[in-house]
């Protein structure tokens, strides 16, 4: 990445965190769908299963993926609604670092509502949890984060134009993220039993890193024309 592009990039990155902390719009939307989620998940599930560490990480990146499809979901909203995209987009600034940027912006989103959500798992669901265990999580939560913002910020820019992307959106965004929140689960579960397996964690982790790498390439060889056509 050149230096100009390095430039836009931090550009764009700082311009999302600026408006998002200036409306706070996103990302409470994101935590407060989070909250009642997993709160529901507590009283309908939790009180009816014995051992609830079993079924921790599969209840914690359930709640985690709507959350991630509400923020999605706002992604190129605010340029659409004040009639800047087209300026953005005939801005001399490649298609790859805006791609990039997005994606950046949609992560540090998911972080953010994760540092709620992950505590919250492991009071409700699995009490008494090892903080190297939380480090663990941490980690899977930035791989999962990564898959879910390049599929986000894709897959939002091929709805972005569509008058009911509030509808298509979801139907394209959540098939795709059933691996991510399937590995990512078994990868919580790996480290939050009562015996660590790290040879499960790490299988877990190798995957959602193929599948990151896959879906950057993907973006990387579509995104000119996705958001051009």
């Amino acid at each position: 990445m050149s230096r100009a592009s390095r430039r836009h990039y931090r550009a764009l990155v700082r311009k999302d965190l600026q408006l998002e902390f200036r409306t706070r719009e996103t990302v409470v939307a994101m935590g407060l769908l989070s909250l009642v989620v997993i709160i529901l998940f507590q009283f309908t599930v939790g009180a009816r299963v014995g051992d609830t560490r079993a079924i921790a990480g599969s209840v914690m990146w359930a709640t985690l993926a709507l959350g991630a499809v509400l923020g999605v979901g706002r992604t190129w909203v605010p340029e659409r609604e004040q009639r800047v995209l087209d300026a953005i987009l005939m801005a001399p600034v490649s298609r790859w670092v805006m791609l990039c940027a997005r994606a950046t912006t949609l992560v540090i989103f998911l972080l953010g509502v994760q540092i709620v959500v992950v505590p919250l798992t492991a009071v409700f669901f699995a009490n008494g949890t090892q903080l190297i265990n939380l480090a663990y999580i941490a980690g899977v939560c930035v791989l999962a984060d990564i898959c879910i913002g390049v599929l986000g910020a894709l897959l939002a820019s091929m709805s972005v134009f569509s008058r009911t992307r509030e509808l298509v959106l979801p139907v394209l965004l959540l098939p795709t993220l059933i691996p991510v929140v399937i590995a990512a689960g078994g990868a919580t579960d790996a480290v939050l039993g009562a015996t660590r397996q790290m040879s499960e964690y790490r299988g877990y982790c190798l995957f959602l890193c193929v599948y990151a790498v896959i879906f950057w390439l993907v973006a990387y060889a579509t995104f000119d024309y996705i958001l051009d056509d």
